[in-house]
């Protein structure tokens, strides 16, 4: 279980740590803080490193590079830029920015070189690199690389160097060799779920149901759901391909007269919840981040999804770090310290300002000071 963890360079932080970090951590901060890229840097670093991991918020963030439409034969495609990976959006050799945690084998460096440094291990894995060009698309070149992308640390094995375009763009031909290179590895990492706006969709729930469903667990899930509808009894997942990447695909069955309702009709809390509970269910022995746990539920529920949380991460060994804004989520969070007092060594909050150089770590007992006393933690 992660202790620490300490951001250098990363984003909007120059300089960041965090201590005391327990079962259950709650990081509250404003807008703009930096809640969720330490969900992300904590993703990286238990991913031991997995480039597609680092790579894979630009499309939630919109930080892909858009090809130039009036050029063909690019047309409307992206590629991500990992500029802004690096605080201050550098892109320049030595640039780096490094994540670790107080494991000393849980570190990963990331950082920038120039093309002549690393220019043999760029001529192994690209042999286009040689003729002065090398492919952003499968069949379309660019200029020489201005840049090498390594990743070193925790990782299973030496990672190919890759080559960086002078926009910060990924090559696509490199991405998908270095993904056969990655899992030819059979890399042995955490159960990890980093759970988000995207995560809501059935296409993206329905394989972890399936392993509800084999391990016999799916009463758990179905309790869980009764936090916001009493009377649900069933729930099911649509088998036919038109529901697999759409908002619809899920039916819940109640009690009272036995109907089956889409989820969609309970509202946006209710499909959070089933997001939550499964993924729950997926990360034991591992690590669940959730972005805004609170997003869709009322206030009234939050003393008990809390202790939904905590107890299913004790039972599974999973440890839990969650973002929030919500006064009214850390008042739940408070409320179910003082009704459980055995949760005290379980759960910690984090507050975030990326303008510091590490978060004020709240216990149980300075939560419920703060909470008493009116003082703001957000």
């Amino acid at each position: 279980m992660l202790e620490t963890l300490k951001l250098i360079q990363y984003r909007g932080f120059k300089s960041f740590s965090l201590s005391g970090l327990k079962r259950v951590n709650l990081l509250v901060g404003k807008n703009n803080s930096g809640k969720t890229s330490i969900l992300e840097a904590l993703e990286f670093l238990i991913a031991k490193g997995n480039p597609f991991v680092l790579l894979r918020p630009a499309d939630r963030r919109g930080e892909n590079n858009f090809m130039d439409e009036e050029s063909p034969p690019y047309g409307s495609r992206t590629l991500p830029d990992i500029s802004h990976l690096f605080f201050g959006h550098r892109l320049e050799p030595g640039v780096s920015f490094q994540i670790s945690s107080n494991i000393a084998a849980e570190q990963v460096l990331v950082e920038l070189l120039s093309p002549e440094g690393v220019e043999d291990e760029l001529s192994a894995a690209d042999p286009a690199y040689g003729q002065r060009h090398f492919p952003l698309f499968e069949d379309e070149l660019e200029p020489i690389p201005t840049l090498g992308l390594r990743i070193t640390g925790n990782t299973p094995s030496k990672v190919p160097v890759i080559p960086v375009a002078e926009n910060g763009s990924l090559p696509v031909p490199d991405l998908r060799r270095l993904q056969r290179v990655w899992f030819d590895k059979a890399v042995d990492v955490s159960p990890i779920r980093l759970l988000t706006s995207d995560s809501l969709q059935p296409g993206s729930m329905r394989d972890i149901w399936d392993r509800v469903l084999s391990e016999g667990r799916e009463s758990e899930v179905i309790d869980a759901m009764k936090l916001l509808e009493n009377d649900i009894k069933s729930i099911h997942f649509l088998t036919s391909n038109a529901h697999r990447n759409t908002s619809g695909g899920v039916l819940v069955g109640l009690c009272e007269n036995g109907r089956r309702l889409p989820l969609g009709s309970f509202g946006d809390g209710m499909r959070r919840l089933l997001a939550l509970s499964l993924s729950l269910v997926r990360t034991a022995g591992g690590f669940l981040l959730i972005d805004e746990i609170d997003t869709g539920l009322h206030f009234s529920v939050m003393e008990e999804m809390w202790k939904l949380v905590v107890k299913t991460a004790k039972r599974s060994n999973i440890q839990v770090f969650a973002t929030t804004h919500s006064y009214d989520c850390i008042q739940g969070f408070a409320s179910l310290l003082k009704s459980c007092p055995d949760f005290d060594s379980e759960v910690s909050i984090q507050k975030i300002d990326s303008s510091l150089d590490r978060a004020v770590n709240l216990d149980a007992n300075k939560i419920e000071v703060a909470i008493q006393q009116g003082i703001e933690v957000r």
